[in-house]
């Protein structure tokens, strides 16, 4: 089992790095830590037309991004900000840190860099745009770190790579690969994620990821559904084995973790109006299709919490989603039991497991003696049966 600490982001490093970068790519110049006031319009205008076509569906992504400043600013300095850091938090959560790692339709390479981050020795991108390529390739080369970038749709099998790896990374791209304008691309998309099975090692993981937006998270539960039909194991966030629940009751269900905004993310956010307070994100990691679904211990069942602390008539409740489907929890207690304190504190995302609660039907209520522990904190792997 890992213990190793997740890494500090290192923003105050990087973010004036990446500053550097995009204006030596677009010729540009001016301060290396601060963005020129007209520079700091454009790239905000790029941000919000980017989050609005993400809010529509109307456009996941263009090759034509990369050849507009003020839109390469908005991915370099805004998105790409996001994406490390959801990297960071995602890949933390994996049993045992990547030492080999593929990024498919890779952008700037995020998370390819916040595999190296962890550890991740031999790491290799895949991108069809040769300028994204050359961004990841800086970004990472001014950090310390060695990268192999390969120009190549990963569309067309075979992939210019060989052997396999510990971890494959499909991060917001999925709705550009096969966008649902076209004809069968629910088969093409499940076919693809099939052939990426291929490229696993026996202990590997595929980690897919993509917004939390209503249309893109419904979408990414009904694949995450087509998977487990399938048979592919998940080792998070799921512990439920059966059909989606949030999917079922045409609500969402998607992760969410801490943001550390640098100033310059600040100040685009104060700018454009956006109030984005944590990063949230659908995501999935499955093991080889030779694997099993994780063995937690024996005897008690597990539940992900799913919604933030929901104020009801009778108090505060959380929503849940467990190895025995979907539930609710709450309290009437102002001082809750000593056994269940850890219920003042639960966080969406965290694994926890609830005893001697009072059961009824979908809803748990804490009582006297009811034990609420927390499982697995966020972005921590699972707990593991220890006769396994």
């Amino acid at each position: 089992m890992k213990t190793a600490k997740m890494p500090p982001t290192d923003l105050d490093q990087i973010m004036p790095m990446l500053i550097g970068i995009w204006r030596r790519f677009c010729k540009l110049s001016g301060p290396a830590d601060v963005l020129q006031t007209r520079e700091f319009r454009q790239v905000v205008e790029a941000v919000l037309k980017l989050r609005e076509n993400l809010e529509t569906g109307e456009r996941t992504g263009s090759q034509d991004d990369w050849n507009d400043p003020a839109f390469l600013g908005a991915h370099l300095l805004y998105d790409w900000v996001l994406h490390y850091q959801q990297g960071l938090a995602l890949i933390h959560e994996m049993p045992s840190a990547p030492k080999r790692v593929l990024d498919l339709a890779s952008g700037a390479g995020a998370f390819a860099f916040a595999s190296m981050r962890q550890g991740a020795s031999d790491v290799i991108v895949l991108n069809r745009n040769r300028s994204a390529l050359t961004l990841a390739g800086q970004i990472c080369g001014r950090y310390g770190f060695s990268l192999t970038a390969r120009q190549h749709s990963p569309l067309f099998f075979p992939l210019p790579v060989e052997g396999t790896f510990d971890l494959v990374i499909v991060a917001h791209r999925l709705r550009e690969l096969f966008p649902d304008t076209r004809k069968s691309w629910r088969e093409a998309q499940r076919d693809w994620i099939e052939r990426l099975s291929t490229y696993l090692s026996p202990s590997g993981t595929l980690l897919l990821v993509d917004s939390s937006v209503m249309h893109a998270n419904h979408r990414f539960l009904a694949l995450r559904d087509e998977l487990v039909e399938a048979g592919w194991p998940v080792q998070a966030p799921c512990v439920w084995k059966g059909k989606c629940p949030a999917l079922q009751a045409n609500s969402l269900c998607y992760a969410q973790r801490d943001f550390e905004k640098p100033y310059v993310v600040k100040e685009i956010q104060r700018a454009a109006g956006i109030n984005l307070g944590s990063l949230k994100m659908s995501y999935l990691m499955l093991k080889h299709r030779s694997a099993h679904w994780p063995q937690l211990p024996q005897g008690r069942p597990f539940y992900r919490v799913i919604s933030p602390p929901i104020e009801a008539r009778s108090g505060k409740r959380y929503h849940l989603c467990g190895t025995d489907g979907k539930k609710d929890i709450g309290s009437h207690f102002d001082e809750q039991p000593p056994e269940a304190r850890a219920f003042d504190y639960l966080k969406r995302g965290e694994l926890i497991s609830v005893e001697e609660a009072l059961n009824k039907q979908q809803h748990f209520d804490i009582v006297q003696g009811t034990r609420v522990k927390l499982e697995a904190a966020l972005s921590k792997p699972l707990p593991s049966d220890p006769l396994t």
